[in-house]
Formats: C-alpha cells, structure tokens, sequence
C-alpha cells in the first residue's frame, strides 16, 4: 500500500526545515523509479528517498546511500544536469493529493565560467521536481521557471492529461471527497517532526514489505525456471528415447536399402512404396517398402543407408545423452525439493540460486542490453563469437530470421538452418568475398543453428548451408520460410563442450 496524502505530509513537515538551507549534492538512482536526493545542510548530509514503484510509492529519509546500477538511466542523468547543486527552496503538496513538488534554484545548465573573470558566479534559475506518488500512475517530472515540462520518466501520465515535453505541467484534479487518504499509520502523528523519527518508522514498514516482495519475486522465478528446465529434460528425454528405439532398428534401415536395389525398373518417380522380394528369408516372401514419392530409386536407396550409418555410428552418443539427460532431469527434481526450505530468507534464496546455476543445474540468465532511455534494445538476432574470433548471428524468431537473411546478410557470409525444422537463421560473417570459411567456425555456426532449432534434442541434426546469396524470400511466403540454392548438408552431433564455449560467448 502506499502511503496516503496525510502520511505524506507529515513526511514534509520533516523536510520543510531544509527550505532555504540545504543544496542537492547527489542524485543517486537505485533503480528506474526510485532515487534518493542527497541534500547537504552546514554539517550534515540527508538522502531523501522518493520512490514511484506500485505498492511502494513513498518519500521519507534513508541513512544509507542506494547500490546504484551501473548504467543510470536517461531520466537520472537528465536530473542529476539540472538539480546537482541546486538550492533547496521549498517543498509543498499539490492538489490535496500524493504529489510533492520541490521548488529550487538550479545552476544554469549551459553555462560556462569566464576563465579571466575569477570573482563569477554561476547564474541560478528556478526549477521544479513534481513527484506524483500515485501508486500505479506514479510519475516524475521536471519543470522549467515557467512550469513548462523539461522532462519526465513515463510517457503514461495520470487523469488523461495530455503532458509531454515541451508542454504546461498541470496536476492531475483533486480528490471527488477531502476525507479521502485522511488515514495515517505507522502511528505517524504522534511522532515528533525534528528527529526523523517519522521516516525511520516508514522506512521499517517498507523495508520489509520490500524485502518480502523481493522473496517472493525470487522463490516465484527461481521455481518457475526449475519447473522449465524439468519440463524441457523431460522433452528431450523423450527425443532421445526415440533415437535409442530408432537406432535399435539400425540394422532394417541397411535391410531396406539393400532389398530395394533388386527393384531397379520397377519404380515410377512419385511412387509412395514398393513391393520386392525378401531374399534374407529363405521362403523369399514379397515384402512392401515405403518410400519418399519427393525423390526417385536411387535417393531413397542413398536415404536408407544414410539413415542407417546416421543411428549405428550415434547409438552410443545417444545412451550417454540419454544417461546426462535422465540424470539432469533428477538434479532439477532435487533443487526443487531443497526449494522449499529457503521459502523465509531471501539471503539463503539469492546463495541458493547462485549455486544451481554455478553447478550447471540452470543455465545463466540472458543479459539483454539498455539504451540510453533505459528502454531494452531488441536486435533481431543473438550475436556469438567463433573459435576463431568470427561474428556468427541467430535469428531470433521467424519475422526476425527474415530480416537476418534478406537485410543484414551480405552476400558472401555463410548461411546455416537446421534441415526439416523449424529454427532459426544463422550467418557466419565472411570478411572478404573470396575467404573460405575455416572447418571449426562452420561446425560452430551448424551447432548453433542446430541448437536453436526444434530439432536440438534430436542426437543427430541435419544442417542445411549456403552462401546467403543463395538464399531467396519469395512474396507472399510466410515469416521465416525462404528458398535456398546451392546448398549442402552437414550432420551435427551437439557438442558439450562447443555448445558452452559457443553460448559464453554472446554479447
């Protein structure tokens, strides 16, 4: 809950004597909607916390400086150009309501000293901090000495107000009923307003509200990530069983191969089966094999044989995948157990998730990068590095694969997808036109392609390659589907070792 308009203003009666005495020295961000103004008096320095977060929204004094992330955001550095410095006028509620403004005299911005006038003195300007702390719709801004808007955290204001930069401030009305956010807890108005203590009492309740919120954000993540990773070993379990029972047959594979070459004459391009003698049965009985009507005699017999050299040559790797697999899946099964005792300390919690993601139990989180605003910066693919320095890029989804194949491919680089599944679109960057790629950096482009693809939990994955030149997005074909020439295969076995290499990689 946040606090109401009664308790906000015995808040300000605690700030209201640094009117006139104390400057802004910091402004120190802890995260995007909360910062804490660090105010400098003759002997003694204040951090005034404000905070717009919902369910959280407050003001009152901390005694501690915030860990601050390592990149502020625009908003932070824009108020840290005007307000760093300024001196403290006043503070006041506007609007009968949750919405502090400070009123200040900045140094001007785009001032700067005469270096041959010693005795100069920085011009000031008034300035203003609006701060709604209305829960859900809570806001900042930064005004001008005309109340014109400099600048604001979030484009959504509330009430329907039509504010911007550039544009008049105006509060938001004020409450239909004055008795509204009348209530005052934490027994705030029978604490004096010259020792702080007031602040320190809501300071207590917030500081465990956050820290209850922050333990159960986590327990709800961590658990969430644990049930994914069991839900996706369970998957690929499945696949793996399946090439166990597939390579078990590897032997009918070369069976078929072999009795389909006595049926040389016999078959029409587009045929869907075959009937031939059985000539490993003594009785020699006619026996009918399946066939891909896509290709003619000789393809299907190279396929048989194919497929049969795929899974005997993959049987072992198979039972050692499926072995990891089984034994991974009983790890996850195990964190979730040892979970439920770290349900009342958030301290064990964060230890706990460190340590199963250390031990190989959940991978690493993606970091995604931040633009100047604060706002995620979305490319539409993952960059990774090669063994040997080479840049390769996935694609992140199917519009995304379009755009990596028809826009941010050059001709010359090498194009990689995973054969008969859906997946993403992979380039290895080539420097020159004439370069021939390196082996390793082409089976490092392959093993991504075919780990981000549907068929990643397949032991062997067959990966289609070409020059992007070759690869062609024909109208009216839907996101992600493109026509390529020119192109090879190549069967990849998804190394351990490579695969981690690869993914430590990504920038």
């Amino acid at each position: 809950m946040t606090l109401s308009r009664a308790e906000i203003e015995l808040i300000l009666d605690e700030i209201c004597p640094l009117a006139g005495r104390a400057v802004i020295q910091r402004v120190l961000e802890a995260d995007r909607q909360t910062r804490v103004l660090q105010l400098r008096e003759p002997g003694r320095t204040h951090r005034l916390l404000l905070c717009t977060e919902p369910n959280l929204t407050r003001i009152h004094f901390v005694d501690d400086r915030p860990t601050q992330p390592p990149k502020p955001s625009a908003f932070t550095m824009q108020l840290r150009k005007w307000l760093e410095g300024a001196l403290f006028e006043g503070v006041r509620q506007l609007s009968q309501d949750r919405i502090v403004r400070f009123d200040l005299e900045a140094v001007d911005p785009d001032w700067e000293p005469d270096p041959e006038d010693e005795d100069e003195r920085a011009p000031r300007m008034p300035v203003a901090l609006v701060v709604e702390l209305t829960g859900r719709h809570a806001n900042w801004f930064l005004l001008d000495a005309h109340d014109m808007i400099i600048g604001q955290l979030d484009d959504a204001v509330l009430g329907g107000r039509e504010l911007g930069r550039g544009k008049p401030y105006e509060p938001p009305p004020p409450p239909p009923d004055p008795s509204i956010g009348s209530e005052v807890r934490f027994e705030l108005d029978a604490r004096p307003a010259d020792n702080f203590e007031r602040s320190r009492a809501v300071a207590a309740h917030y500081g465990k509200a956050k820290h209850e919120r922050e333990l159960d954000e986590l327990l709800s993540k961590v658990e969430s990530r644990l049930k994914r990773r069991r839900k996706r070993l369970e998957r690929r379990i499945g696949h793996v069983e399946g090439d166990l029972e597939r390579a078990e047959e590897a032997d009918e594979y070369k069976r078929r191969g072999e009795l389909l070459q006595s049926a040389w004459g016999k078959v029409e391009r587009g045929a869907e089966s075959v009937e031939v003698p059985d000539f490993y049965d003594e009785a020699m009985p006619v026996v009918e094999i399946p066939l891909d009507p896509a290709l003619d005699l000789q393809a299907n017999i190279e396929q048989y044989f194919h497929e049969y050299h795929r899974l005997k040559d993959a049987r072992e790797q198979i039972e050692e995948r499926l072995l990891e697999s089984m034994e991974s899946r009983d790890r996850v099964e195990e964190a979730l157990e040892e979970l439920d005792g770290y349900r009342d300390d958030l301290e064990a919690l964060e230890a706990f998730a460190e340590r199963i993601e250390a031990a190989g139990i959940l991978p690493p989180e993606r970091k995604q990068r931040q633009t100047r605003g604060g706002k995620k910066e979305r490319k539409p693919y993952r960059e990774f590095e090669s063994k040997h320095g080479t840049a390769i890029l996935v694609g992140r989804g199917a519009a995304d694969n379009d755009t990596v194949s028809t826009s941010v491919a050059r001709g010359r680089d090498m194009w990689f997808h995973a054969r008969d599944w859906a997946g993403a679109h992979v380039l290895l960057r080539m420097r020159k036109n004439d370069e021939s790629p390196k082996s390793d950096d082409m089976l490092d482009a392959a093993t991504l392609a075919a780990w981000f693809s549907r068929g990643k939990d397949d032991t062997i994955v067959d990966v289609t390659y070409t020059r992007a030149k070759y690869v062609r997005k024909p109208k009216g074909f839907p996101p992600g589907r493109v026509t390529v020439a020119d192109a090879s295969t190549i069967g990849v076995a998804i190394e351990k070792e490579r695969l981690e290499r690869l993914l430590a990689t990504e920038k």
